[in-house]
């Protein structure tokens, strides 16, 4: 039965139905708005709580907000200018880069009170004094200037001369020991680095090389990379004694900070991801996936690491602790990111409270240096912190670094010690102050970032830590999304004779001096003087030095028991006449049961043998494996091991093959051989030209060799098609009712022909 009305309330509804009407509807703001030059969009149409998002074209900047929101009233939030004064109407503006403001011992050209995008600045300095720096330098499209600072020095002082940037003004102190040098940025810019910087008694100035920016001065994926790779590379890179390498090579010192890792310390990082109102839960899911590519590239150095992992709005979420068993498990920790770091986590308390997630942080540390005292000291901390907005709550963040600091005492010459990085992602509420008051200060580097959105944040993490500039580590690849071919494949090799017009077999580099290969592919001759070794997707040929056969290889072995090719020990050492120098293009696979896989498979040392490298990578009844095609492309088999292995060999004899009269297939496969491949073709198969290439698995990002191509029951690669002017390998199926199956040599089963080759080229462990 229906309630009857109150009469009050019967009586509104007769006299002012418009206005009761008006007042029981949710009041949504306006979606009829614009901005000059640029467009307009909403998150949730022009509901409350919705966000007003203004976009310019490239060049430009939108002009005073970038976004707003809607209001319960009805309003969106209010335009301001930079110092805070309202305006009524948005335009998108010329992105300009900060003025030249002097240029002490020299002149520079032009001078403008702020310069166009492609304006270039020209400098010189006076008689007397050297240039140091860039003599030009580029107005870019994002506000910054390309190169560095320039600076004109004579070479008295106990430091050189300190550089001007672009936008600052300097006061005090000049560039002698003990001398103070205090920069501000003038008006409308933000100062990121060093407010003050003083000469050390090393010649060399404190704190981190300063900048103006303005908050429309976004940093492009390329200059993360630069940086803020360059710089975790270094956290990253152990550092060993300058001594000779296996060959007796005197090896260069290390350049650069280094965070030096003793066998008995760990690295922490831990990975702080904003989950604040303002992130929309798409964005979230890109913070993920940045947290989920730095882990893995993380987990690839040669250091033991422990990872911590929050999410934070007006209070902090803990998804991993550092004290817990998985911290050091990067599968474990991936997979709790992936079932228990949700967006709606932190339900209606959606501030930004970067204080108390930092504090989460120092109450963790604080936790940890009671319970592991005397190992405290040799704790390294890397903060890596994710955030659309500065903190709007909670208090300064400086508060919870300055208690960092302290617990780690990083006054104390240990600097290196801790590094603190913050980056801010997508709009002009994120200031360059906020994220410089947070991270760390250091010579030669950066920590803070501000990048245009999350997608651009996940570009340049894919770039981050690429091991193009890294030495000596075996099976890194690079997988960011700009990298070619040979850079995510860098110890694929080619082998070519002169008198061919294409290569004819593959191999994979080793060392840097060694070619791991099949020996078939020098059936017909001894002489190798005419073979090239091609790396680097080409960039790189040279010459071969000698050839080493297996001593037990013989193709003409068993042709008295009817059996015309036999390619039991088919592996074959190729020495190059030059050492090659390890890069991004061209790095060596690791191989199993030496000290370099040790390390990339995270094993103490002393403590693992050959055999352990056999269960760790071998040990599946079927193991998921690669080998790198005609096309340079990735192929998937999987090495048929324990149960698998007696019907995968039985293939080897199939009518109408090689093999079709031998009675027993163990007679051409021997205890040497991998074996791959199915009865229902599904799996990869190997085409001639392939022989020789490396059979590899992957862990943890790194990648170990544990086979060499030798020979398969059919070659699915007759026919090439030709698409758009370039030419594809086409595989064929095999023929009806044929089982394909490739065989690779063990390189577990050839040790100790490997170890007495490779002894002074590669450190192996015991194999027992």
């Amino acid at each position: 039965m229906m309630t009857p009305l109150p009469r009050v309330l019967l009586l509104l509804l007769l006299l002012c139905p418009a206005i009761v009407a008006q007042e029981l509807e949710t009041t949504s703001c306006s979606t009829d708005l614009a901005i000059r030059g640029g467009t307009v969009t909403f998150s949730d149409g022009g509901h409350p709580g919705s966000t007003l998002t203004y976009s310019c074209p490239p060049g430009k900047y939108p002009y005073p907000l970038q976004r707003r929101i809607c209001q319960s009233d009805g309003k969106w939030t209010p335009m301001r200018s930079l110092n805070g004064i309202r305006t009524n109407v948005a335009q998108c503006k010329d992105i300009r880069c900060p003025p030249q403001r002097s240029f002490e011992h020299g002149s520079f050209n032009p001078r403008r009170s702020s310069h166009p995008i492609g304006d270039i600045l020209s400098f010189e300095c006076f008689d007397g004094y050297q240039l140091l720096g860039s003599s030009q330098r580029h107005c870019l499209p994002n506000g910054r200037w390309n190169g560095t600072a320039p600076v004109c020095d004579d070479g008295v002082g106990h430091c050189r001369s300190i550089a001007i940037p672009p936008g600052a003004i300097v006061t005090e102190g000049r560039n002698r020991l003990g001398d103070r040098v205090s920069f501000q940025c003038q008006n409308g810019l933000d100062l990121v680095g060093s407010t003050q910087r003083v000469c050390g008694p090393e010649g060399e100035w404190s704190g981190a090389e300063p900048s103006c920016r303005a908050p429309y001065s976004y940093d492009r994926a390329e200059d993360v990379r630069a940086e803020f790779g360059a710089s975790l590379t270094d956290v990253l890179s152990e550092v060993s004694s300058s001594g000779p390498d296996p060959s007796g090579t005197p090896q260069p010192p290390n350049l650069g900070r280094r965070l030096i890792l003793s066998k008995d310390s760990f690295l922490y990082i831990y990975l702080l991801v904003d989950a604040s109102h303002s992130v929309t839960e798409a964005n979230f899911r890109i913070f993920k996936t940045c947290l989920e590519i730095i882990i893995n590239r993380v987990a690839s150095f040669d250091v033991p690491i422990k990872f911590s992992i929050l999410s934070y709005a007006s209070q902090p979420k803990t998804i991993v602790d550092i004290h817990e068993d998985i911290a050091e498990e990067p599968e474990l920790v991936l997979e709790k990111i992936k079932k228990e770091m949700n967006y709606k986590d932190h339900g209606n308390a959606t501030g930004t409270n970067i204080y108390a997630a930092l504090n989460a942080i120092y109450l963790m540390m604080l936790n940890d240096q009671a319970n592991v005292l005397e190992q405290w000291n040799k704790v390294r901390h890397a903060i890596i912190l994710l955030t659309d907005g500065k903190s709007n709550m909670g208090g300064s963040p400086k508060k919870a670094v300055d208690s960092i600091e302290d617990l780690v005492d990083v006054r104390a010459n240990r600097k290196d010690y801790l590094d603190i990085y913050a980056f801010g992602v997508g709009n002009l509420e994120v200031d360059w102050s906020a994220m410089n008051e947070i991270a760390s200060k250091k010579p030669g580097e950066r920590h803070a970032f501000i990048l245009k959105n999350p997608e651009e944040l996940k570009t340049a993490f894919e770039d981050v830590l690429d091991p193009r500039d890294l030495d000596d580590i075996c099976g890194l690849a690079n997988y960011s999304d700009s990298a070619e071919w040979y850079q995510k494949n860098p110890w694929h090799v080619l082998l070519q004779d002169k008198h061919q017009t294409e290569p004819s077999c593959r191999g994979a580099l080793i060392s840097k001096t060694w070619i791991l290969t099949s020996a078939h592919c020098f059936n017909r001759m001894n002489d190798t003087s005419s073979w090239t070794v091609i790396l680097g997707g080409g960039q790189r040929r040279l010459p071969i030095k000698r050839r080493i056969d297996h001593e037990l290889y013989n193709v003409r072995a068993k042709l008295a028991q009817g059996i015309q090719e036999f390619y039991d020990y088919d592996i074959s050492l190729l020495e190059l006449e030059n050492p090659v120098r390890f890069g991004g293009r061209i790095r060596p696979i690791c191989l199993p049961c030496t000290e370099g896989a040790n390390k990339a498979l995270k094993k103490k040392p002393g403590t693992t043998t050959c055999k352990d490298h056999e269960l760790e990578l071998l040990s599946f009844e079927k193991v998921p494996a690669q080998f790198i095609n005609l096309d340079n492309e990735r192929m998937n088999v999987q090495i048929k091991t324990k149960t698998s292995r007696p019907p995968c060999i039985s293939g080897a004899v199939q009518e109408d093959m090689i093999y079709s009269q031998v009675s027993d297939a163990s007679e051409v496969v021997t205890d040497r051989f991998l074996c791959s491949g199915d009865d229902n073709a599904v799996e990869a198969a190997a085409c001639k030209g392939e022989s020789g290439g490396s059979l590899f698995v992957e862990r943890r990002e790194r990648h170990f060799q544990v086979g060499v191509i030798s020979w398969g029951t059919y070659d699915p690669c007759k026919k090439k098609k030709k698409i758009r002017n370039t030419q594809e390998t086409m595989r064929d199926p095999p023929q009806r009712n044929h089982k394909p199956r490739d065989f690779y040599i063990s390189l577990i089963s050839v040790q100790d022909w490997l170890r007495k080759h490779l002894g002074k080229s590669l450190r192996f462990i015991p194999m027992q």
